[in-house]
């Protein structure tokens, strides 16, 4: 499948959420070689989602499928193909600590990418019922119950974010980093919940004035192009602004590098250059091992 088409793309975020909460009551968890959680849920979205867009049209060799469960590290190869044609980036259940723990701070992100350029996005928080979904120029948008037999989405709308001035009380949403010497010398509230996904939403939702993250390419695929579309900031700390591809000069591309896909440092993202602002003063990273 290489073309965004919101309908589809709206029934195939569904599935892999129903898909997710087949499991959720009982989550059968192992530990991924890094050391991080993985459940079965996590590769049976990102199969699902591998068959629908890749392997039912085996006959077109210009879609890529890159996941998080599935693309380890990287050779020159499989970097080429990631940055040339289309790319489906998928991460299947972003938040995956909080998923086998049964709390609800978890989603679905698929993005898309020509010839490494980001183009569409999609979240999906089946445990809060919010689903994101970029159609042209917009973010569609709409909640619905929790409970998976009751979803429709058939109300979706474009969304509409003002501008959010720098609030002392606003909530921010940091990284774990903040527990393993990284520090926040501000005075606003903040939480680390492990999720760009939910962290996404809910700083698109107003839940989040800000969020700072250091991250991968899975993570945010899905999420570039809705804040991009909804006048949101992505800023390293040395004030230049996230590109609208991936590069070298934001991500790290090396083959064979442990690191391959990760953003080259911290991110701020918040609608505001003020609240930016105010992160650099105040937000000190761990460093780069943490």
């Amino acid at each position: 499948m290489q073309q965004w088409q919101p309908d589809l793309i709206r029934a195939l975020m569904l599935d892999a959420g129903r898909i997710a909460l087949e499991h959720f009551t009982e989550p059968q968890t192992e530990h991924k070689p890094d050391n991080s959680l993985v459940t079965v849920a996590d590769h049976a979205v990102e199969e699902f989602l591998t068959q629908k867009l890749v392997r039912d049209e085996p006959q077109d060799r210009t879609v890529t499928l890159v996941g998080e469960e599935t693309v380890g590290v990287a050779d020159e190869e499989t970097i080429h193909a990631t940055l040339n044609g289309v790319t489906w980036v998928v991460d299947p259940i972003d938040g995956t600590a909080s998923y086998a723990n049964k709390l609800p701070t978890w989603g679905v992100s698929l993005g898309r990418l020509e010839d490494g350029r980001f183009t569409d996005g999609a979240l999906f928080l089946p445990r809060t019922g919010d689903l994101f979904i970029t159609d042209g120029s917009d973010v569609l948008y709409e909640e619905n119950p929790r409970d998976p037999g009751r979803w429709r989405f058939e109300a979706l709308k474009a969304l509409n974010i003002p501008e959010r001035p720098y609030n002392p009380m606003g909530m921010l949403s940091f990284p774990h980093e903040i527990a393993y010497g990284g520090r926040y010398t501000g005075s606003n509230p903040f939480q680390a919940n492990g999720s760009a996904v939910y962290s996404m939403a809910q700083l698109i939702l107003g839940g989040y004035l800000a969020y700072v993250a250091r991250i991968k390419l899975w993570d945010v695929a899905g999420s570039i192009p809705l804040l991009q579309r909804l006048g949101f900031l992505v800023q390293y700390p040395d004030g230049h602004l996230l590109g609208d591809s991936v590069t070298e000069r934001d991500w790290v591309l090396e083959p064979g590098n442990h690191r391959i896909w990760r953003s080259r440092g911290t991110w701020m993202i918040a609608r505001n250059r003020d609240t930016l602002e105010h992160l650099r003063d105040h937000y000190h990273s761990a460093g780069e091992e943490w």
